[in-house]
Formats: structure tokens, C-alpha cells, sequence
């Protein structure tokens, strides 16, 4: 029997040569050592964990479902949220040196930081494929790419189908002091398939190296013939953390 995977058109392939994540409520993977290390806000990490409720972290793995923020750790979390793989679905992750895959990083790197010279030399993917919500049927589908140079450190995060939820979910990334942090504005799960930093249905990108955010502020356009006008900014009221601003412009 022939078995096709239909991949979502913002996603790296997965799957085939993947590892898998155990089957386990609140679970991780274990300690994946990392060929080529990852630069996260000034601290660089030679392993990561890919946990089961939508998250990733360096030091240890975390169970933790319900998300918070000013969590205390390093975080990158695409979709943190109470997920459970014991009723379908496949977590998976690799580290990824071929040579097309970092041409297709690359690529999208140079396309979203046009004034940061980059070749990527590692690309590490993580996919929950078709993972349920615990406490509902509707299913998730998301990925999450660490791309790096050894020096500069970029994340690309990947929505496919997002199910409605009555849970409580988090999307987007905090450090151990949450000078750095960034928390994804969508009203609702599933808006998260369509929305866009970069104009890319689906996909964010973020430097997460330590330096400036430094994205194109080009305008985007939209269906009504208005243009949007969207910049990644540091604020420092209160917590500091990074803010999406958008304007609309006739």
C-alpha cells in the first residue's frame, strides 16, 4: 500500500527519516545532542528537547500544558498547549544538513533578513503532525525550524490546520529573564494558519541570536487595495519583550 503524506506548502518535508517522539501524555523526547550547536539570546545550547504540549526547550524537558509567561526558562513554543499523542498524531524531529533543505532555509532567511548576510550550515525540524488536543477532537498540525550558521540563529515557525480549542494555548518564545520574548497576536487557534510576519500565509520567522529583529518593514498588501506596514519593535513597559506593529496604510 502506497502511503501519501500531503505536506503543507510553508512546511520543511518530515517524516521520512525522522525521529519520533514516545507516545506519552505530557512527555518529551529525550536529550537530543546537537551536531551543530544553537546560538538562543546569548547563550549557546548543544542539546534540545522536543516536548509533547507544543514546545521546545535546551536545559530539560518540560511538561508543563498550561503556558505561561515570564516562564524562567528558554522556550520556543510554536504551539504550547495540553496535546496528547496517545490518540493519534506523530511528533518528530531531525537535524538537517542536507544540502537542499539548507538551500530552502537559506533562501527563506535571505528573503525575510535581507540585510543580514547568511548561509545556513544546520537546520533542526520539528513537526507535530495531526496531534490531538487533549480535552477535544480537533487536531493540530504545526513545525517548528531552528536554522544557524554557528553564529547567527533564526526560527522559522510553520502552521498547517489548527483546530478551535477551549483550551489554553501560547504561541511564541521567552527567554530565562524574559528580556526576549514574543508572544504570537492571534485571537484564536486557528487564525494561526493564516497569520504572517513576513507574508507568508502560515509562517513566522524571528532572529533569536541576540541581535535585532531586523525585518524588512516592506508594505503588504491587501485585498481591498490597502497596504499593511508591519515592524517587529522592543518594548520595555513593565516586562520587556518584542511587539508586532502593524499599520494600515491606504
Amino acid at each position: 500500500m502506497l502511503l501519501l503524506l500531503l505536506v503543507p506548502a510553508n512546511f520543511l518535508p518530515f517524516g521520512n527519516g525522522d525521529v519520533v517522539n514516545p507516545i506519552s501524555d505530557d512527555g518529551s523526547s529525550e536529550a537530543i545532542y546537537l551536531q551543530h550547536p544553537f546560538k538562543y539570546f546569548g547563550r549557546t545550547y548543544n542539546q534540545i528537547y522536543v516536548n509533547n504540549n507544543g514546545h521546545l526547550t535546551f536545559t530539560q524537558p518540560l511538561s508543563a500544558y498550561v503556558p505561561y509567561l515570564n516562564s524562567g526558562i528558554d522556550i520556543i513554543a510554536p504551539l504550547w498547549t495540553d496535546l496528547n499523542n496517545g490518540n493519534g498524531g506523530t511528533i518528530s524531529y531531525r537535524e538537517d544538513t542536507s544540502s537542499t533543505v539548507l538551500a530552502q532555509v537559506t533562501q527563506a532567511v535571505n528573503q525575510y533578513f535581507p540585510n543580514v548576510p547568511f548561509t545556513a550550515t544546520s537546520a533542526f525540524v520539528a513537526t507535530w503532525d495531526s496531534v490531538p488536543y487533549y480535552s477535544d477532537e480537533g487536531l493540530v498540525t504545526f513545525q517548528v525550524v531552528l536554522v544557524s550558521n554557528g553564529d547567527r540563529s533564526f526560527i522559522l515557525i510553520n502552521y498547517g490546520d489548527i483546530a478551535q480549542t477551549g483550551q489554553v494555548w501560547l504561541a511564541g518564545y521567552d527567554t530565562v529573564d524574559s528580556d526576549n520574548s514574543f508572544t504570537i497576536p492571534a485571537a484564536s487557534a486557528p487564525e494561526l494558519s493564516y497569520s504572517s510576519n513576513i507574508n507568508v500565509n502560515g509562517r513566522w520567522s524571528f532572529r533569536v541570536d541576540g541581535s535585532a529583529n531586523s525585518l524588512k518593514s516592506t508594505p503588504l498588501p491587501t485585498e481591498n487595495g490597502q497596504y499593511v506596514l508591519c515592524a517587529l519593535i522592543r518594548s520595555t513597559f513593565r516586562t520587556p519583550t518584542h511587539v508586532l506593529l502593524c499599520l494600515i496604510m491606504d
